[in-house]
């Protein structure tokens, strides 16, 4: 299978360096000529396993404006700039390609599927780890594994032929209810993400400090309301449960949406928080905790997310 892949982060790079290492054809879309000349200068992506093993994979690179048709198409970039980096190829996409959106958040899913109804759309979520120490270096921090669903009419039928085989170390599985995934995992990153950039502080203190852990509690019940409000009905137990845990889990981390901030880049409160209080809106649910933390969170963050 020959992928393209749009979105050259550390899960972009996670993915290029195993489907190339499976012998897959791979193609980093890049945004500039100087991206396209990192890359030349460090002969490629240098991969460094959790073992501290490092390897470089010389995969193939190109501008968004390249004529080539695309069969499978990547797009891993941040949630808000989904629509666009589709936009950026649309006219090398067809009825015949595939387009997998790996990402956090909900909304720009279905705007892509309303946009673009001709194509076969999956959504995947991962629980991957990694981060790059330099640009197309990626340190892989720990194995999760990637959950992908179609999200289109069209993607429906063939929901077993769009996992890549062999897929190197990654561990995919197809889901029946891909949106499902999608909104226990928005609820988790809603339930911490912003409270660790306001309170600029490592996923544990959630759980560690008293006050905070109350702030998350109050949080976590608006999200079951407004779920349960959507038909979606999120864990076995409790959210604020599901969220201590995990919040303990990750206890040394620093949330991506703190990372954010802290590199002066633009979050994506709006795809996670700001989604839930649209849907709050939509069914008249009382979220004010939600929306308080949606608002600090935009006027702590001077950055605009790119259109």
């Amino acid at each position: 299978m020959h992928w393209h892949i749009l979105g050259a982060g550390a899960i972009g790079c996670i993915w290029a360096a195993q489907l190339y290492k499976s012998e897959h054809d791979v193609t980093l879309i890049l945004r500039s000529k100087e991206r396209l000349q990192q890359l030349s200068e460090s002969q490629g992506i240098i991969y460094q396993s959790t073992n501290g093993e490092t390897s470089t994979f010389n995969v193939g690179a190109e501008l968004a404006e390249n004529n080539t048709p695309i069969k499978n198409l990547l797009i891993c970039t941040k949630a808000y700039s989904t629509i666009s980096a589709l936009q950026s190829v649309a006219d090398r996409l067809s009825s015949d390609t595939n387009v997998v959106l790996l990402q956090n958040g909900l909304g720009p899913q279905q705007e892509a599927v309303k946009l673009f109804p001709e194509l076969s759309i999956w959504a995947a979520t991962t629980t991957d780890g990694a981060y790059l120490s330099a640009p197309y270096h990626v340190v892989r921090a720990g194995h999760g594994e990637t959950l992908i669903g179609a999200i289109s009419m069209k993607a429906q039928p063939s929901l077993d032929n769009i996992i890549p085989t062999p897929c190197g170390d990654l561990k995919i599985t197809t889901s029946e209810n891909i949106e499902h995934k999608l909104w226990c995992k928005v609820a988790i990153n809603a339930a911490i993400n912003p409270l660790t950039a306001l309170n600029n502080c490592k996923n544990g203190i959630l759980v560690s400090d008293t006050t905070l852990a109350n702030k998350m509690q109050k949080i976590c019940e608006e999200v079951e309301k407004i779920a349960a409000a959507c038909g979606q009905d999120l864990f076995d137990k409790p959210l604020y449960e599901m969220a201590r845990l995990i919040a303990s889990t990750t206890a040394e981390n620093y949330s991506s949406m703190l990372q954010d901030i802290k590199q002066n880049r633009p979050t994506e409160i709006e795809q996670i928080t700001g989604f839930l209080c649209q849907q709050a809106d939509k069914f008249e649910c009382h979220a004010p905790e939600n929306r308080m933390l949606l608002q600090q969170i935009k006027q702590l963050s001077s950055v605009t997310p790119p259109t």
